[in-house]
């Protein structure tokens, strides 16, 4: 039977086995390196990838997201690919000095060294069957900043510091935990690190441009408070304008890391929680430390966003008033238009009915001139004046012309009134 697969089915099932740590046996020595890679050099990253595959016959390993191989049947490699950042693990199963690279083939020390991207964290991890042959180990950490906890039989140390080589460190005794949960031990430890770093990546950002943040909102106080004095509003106009194009060019630069704050915040909180370490006395715990040192850059990194949100708000509202305040400036002067030319209507509705008048004076001295030219045999078959006859139908002639033309002004008016067009 064949089944029609979704385009994307293979790639939301290999998600799902993403982030996978293998199980670990005592005594190992993990490397792991979290790199920001910018998306220039991806392609650069992938074929270094591919060529350590190559090397070590994996290249069925490799995906676009994630590998792994083995460095003749020992070290263990592994590589993913995250949304700006990608983590390089090396696994060798081997004792010896702690936090030592001995144990590490040269291959696969090499491609940590010279892969593209900026370290973020580098952190050497030694693991021991037991508390007392973790002694040696712990021994190099730093006692006054010693961090200690348990998660079921196992235990962790670290001292959360960069050391004089570079690296982090971190301690795990197995005390006779099944490999299998101590990789998931061990992952849960190194992904809490690693995201809690990239969250700390926006708080330098945010520290730098509070000032900008500062400046904005003061400058903004100062156009509110000449809204209600500054009649100019054209000059109003352009520095709100200017305040709105610089608080968005803010957003835009600060948004995606101030997101990404948020999201790996969010994800420190999750591992926290699924590591649920019980303290040992004397010691402060893991998530204690955490939470002490992430919970108020979080909380800054959000005050920030906050007040960039409304200052975006408050610029909107200034805006909207400068506008409202303008459009009753032009509704005021498009009254006083409208009043004007009420005004002239009137007076060319006056001038109009004075033309009317003399239009049938004239209309009426041009009908009488013509109609004399008609009467003049008739007054004298009557023995009658050609004057007086004329003079006998004037008011006639005129009351007739001032009849028509105020019946062909009503016919006008009525069209127009209609909408129809004057004939």
């Amino acid at each position: 039977m064949e089944l029609k697969s979704h385009p994307m089915r293979d790639r939301i099932v290999s998600e799902m086995h993403l982030r996978r740590m293998p199980p670990l046996t005592t005594p190992c020595r993990i490397l792991q390196v979290l790199r920001l890679v910018e998306g220039a050099d991806r392609e650069r990253e992938y074929a270094s990838l591919l060529a350590l595959a190559e090397r070590s016959g994996d290249q069925d390993q490799v995906f676009p997201r994630h590998g792994r191989g083995m460095i003749a049947g020992g070290p263990v490699w592994l590589w993913e690919r995250h949304s700006e950042a990608s983590t390089y693990t090396v696994i060798s199963y081997a004792a010896g000095e702690p936090f030592s690279l001995e144990p590490h083939p040269p291959v696969l020390l090499d491609w940590l060294e010279t892969a593209p991207g900026l370290v973020i964290r580098a952190v050497r991890v030694v693991v021991e069957a037991d508390e007392r042959r973790a002694v040696p180990a712990v021994a190099e950490l730093d006692p006054e900043d010693l961090i200690s906890c348990r998660k079921d039989e196992a235990r962790l140390w670290s001292d959360f510091k960069v050391h004089d080589d570079g690296w982090g460190r971190l301690v795990l005794a197995a005390g006779g935990m099944h490999p299998a949960d101590l990789g998931r031990l061990a992952q849960r430890v190194q992904e809490l690190g690693n995201y809690r770093n990239l969250a700390l990546l926006a708080l330098p950002m945010v520290q730098e441009r509070a000032a900008d943040l500062d400046r904005l909102e003061a400058a903004l106080v100062a156009v509110s408070e000449r809204l209600t004095q500054d009649r100019d509003d054209q000059t109003l106009l352009d520095e709100i304008s200017r305040l709105s194009a610089e608080v968005a060019s803010l957003t835009a630069t600060t948004a995606f890391r101030l997101g990404a704050m948020a999201a790996y915040s969010g994800i420190v909180a999750d591992r926290l929680r699924d590591l649920d370490c019980v303290r040992i006395e004397g010691f402060q715990r893991l998530d204690d430390f955490i939470d002490r040192r992430l919970t108020p850059a979080t909380r800054t990194c959000q005050a920030f966003s906050g007040r960039l949100d409304a200052l975006a708000t408050r610029l909107e509202r200034a805006t909207a008033l400068l506008r409202t305040r303008i459009e009753m400036r032009v509704q005021a002067q498009n009254t006083a238009l409208l009043h004007s030319v009420e005004r002239t209507s009137a007076r060319q509705l006056k001038l109009q009915h004075l033309v009317e008048g003399l239009s049938v004076v004239a209309v009426s001295y041009y009908a009488l001139g013509l109609l004399g030219y008609g009467l003049k045999p008739l007054a004298h078959s009557y023995g009658v004046s050609p004057e007086a006859l004329a003079a006998l139908a004037a008011p006639v002639t005129i009351l007739l012309v001032w009849y028509y033309l105020r019946r062909r002004v009503r016919r006008l008016e009525g069209d127009e009134a209609r909408g129809h067009p004057p004939s």
